[in-house]
């Protein structure tokens, strides 16, 4: 009896092993509507690139990303797709911004951060209140629950290439460079200048936020493009703006997969971490998980600003060297010519 029960508990466990599959949801918004005060950025090239790395990713772009989209994409996947032992990964590219919310202790900055779906509007008005915004609170519940569908086998990413803060805007006046979200804190605009102060500076890094654990729970992985006191910056690849976490992740995928998370983690780490872009602004990825992977320290824990390398400034001597020449050769000859006509 007990080697029938082994027998049948094995086949189960084969069984769902050999349905686990990695499923996708990908969100891109480029082009926010003109109301919304939200700017143009490349979040749907970011779902391309994802598309070429899981063909049968979900993808929803643009008109199509709204709060009620993403809800009712997210509801499909954990209803109806996500199975137990399952990788799946919920990829998000957009604006993000912060929130102001009452004191609480899960939030003791009193800011909210959340991820801008299509129709959730830049400023707090009299027709909107905040309602299609996508705060992480309510978006880690959902990725929790993925986590209990999966099971203990499975796993859950997140990706979000939109920084979860106030510092994340593409502003046409400041030149070419393209970054995510805004300097404006939703619902600010009715906070005194008292009660401002006091948001900045009760202000926090939430790098190492703790995350909920269960053994009933697959594992997760929350990977965000940058620090939440940092701005976004996209990069261009082979001529198209992309975000630089979505860049990476999937050229890492293509080179290694899913099979060895940490040599995974640690290839998109380090592809963000030597991009010449990120390294000029300081900016620093943030990997939260529940695999035990640390990202490496960085010395003093200072941002590393990009220093031209020998190869770019080799061939400035060169040039000095002739200029100088010329320049002499001008004077000898300017000289000559004014002795002869004495």
């Amino acid at each position: 009896m007990k080697r029938l029960l082994c027998l049948i508990i094995a086949t189960v466990a084969a069984a769902i092993c050999a349905r686990a599959d990695v499923r996708v949801l990908s969100i891109g918004i480029s082009s926010y509507p003109q109301e919304s005060g939200w700017n143009s950025i490349n979040g749907c090239n970011d779902a391309d690139l994802v598309t070429s790395s899981f063909p049968n990713a979900v993808v929803l772009k643009d008109s199509a990303a709204t709060h009620r989209g993403i809800s009712d994409a997210l509801r499909r996947l954990l209803q109806r797709s996500a199975m137990a032992g399952d990788t799946v990964i919920v990829h998000f590219s957009g604006h993000g911004q912060q929130i102001v919310i009452n004191h609480s202790e899960n939030e003791p900055d009193g800011l909210d951060e959340a991820i801008v779906p299509y129709d959730a509007m830049k400023r707090k008005s009299a027709s909107y209140s905040g309602v299609n915004h996508l705060t992480d609170n309510d978006f880690g519940k959902i990725i929790d629950s993925l986590r209990a569908k999966v099971g203990s086998a499975g796993l859950v990413i997140a990706v979000i290439d939109a920084c979860h803060s106030d510092s994340m805007d593409k502003n046409p006046g400041e030149g070419k460079e393209v970054y995510r979200g805004t300097y404006e804190i939703f619902g600010a605009e009715n906070l005194t200048d008292n009660e401002l102060n006091d948001l900045k500076r009760t202000y926090h890094n939430q790098d190492h936020s703790p995350i909920s654990r269960s053994p009933e729970m697959g594992n997760v992985v929350y990977l965000s493009a940058c620090r939440s006191d940092q701005r976004n910056y996209e990069i261009i690849a082979h001529g198209k703006g992309y975000g630089s976490l979505t860049y990476y992740f999937c050229k890492a995928y293509e080179v290694s997969g899913l099979t060895d998370m940490g040599e995974f983690l640690s290839a998109v780490y380090s592809g963000m971490e030597k991009d010449k872009t990120l390294r000029f602004h300081g900016q620093r990825p943030v990997f939260r998980n529940t695999l035990g992977w640390e990202a490496p320290e960085r010395e003093a824990n200072r941002p590393v600003v990009f220093q031209p390398q020998p190869s770019d400034t080799a061939p400035y001597p060169a040039i000095a060297i002739i200029t100088a020449g010329i320049i002499a050769v001008i004077l000898m000859i300017l000289w000559t010519t004014k002795k002869r006509k004495r």
